[in-house]
């Protein structure tokens, strides 16, 4: 196991900077997924409300880059109902945590299959209602095949 390569003061996820919902601009759909987690090195604090989420297609903009580039993946928080949330593109979530199984507020990581590139927009289209939604690097240069982890 390594450091990853992040410069000086970054945090290994890139906050949503724009979110269209169906296709419109939507700052209530930004404010609800732009939530940090809790990362010390770069003094974010846990930004946890629930209360603030969306759902349905959901085009999401990342600004930024990663040194080094690698592939994407998604870190959410996704409300789980009997079954784990699926996306229609890119298929299931994978659970995260202590009792992934339990129904209710969950994370989850979603492999996109695809390079990072800067100022990434991705489509959404997951079938439960989402409070989080960061981009983050699964891996580099061939540690990760498209779409597994």
């Amino acid at each position: 196991m390594r450091d990853e390569a992040l410069r000086r003061g970054q945090a290994p996820f890139l906050l949503p900077s724009a979110v269209l919902k169906d296709g419109t601009p939507s700052p209530s759909a930004l404010a609800a997924l732009r939530k940090r987690t809790l990362y010390p090195p770069t003094k974010w604090a846990e930004e946890l409300d629930d209360s603030k989420s969306v759902r349905g297609l959901l085009t999401v903009t990342f600004a930024g880059s990663f040194p080094g580039g690698g592939w994407a993946v998604l870190l959410l928080r996704a409300k789980r109902g009997k079954d784990v949330p699926v996306d229609a593109t890119y298929g299931p979530l994978h659970p995260l945590g202590h009792n992934p199984q339990v129904r209710g507020w969950q994370p989850f990581v979603l492999p996109l299959g695809t390079l990072l590139t800067p100022d990434l927009t991705i489509t959404l289209n997951i079938d439960a209602p989402l409070s989080r939604c960061l981009l983050g690097r699964g891996g580099t240069g061939g540690n990760l095949p498209p779409g597994g982890l």
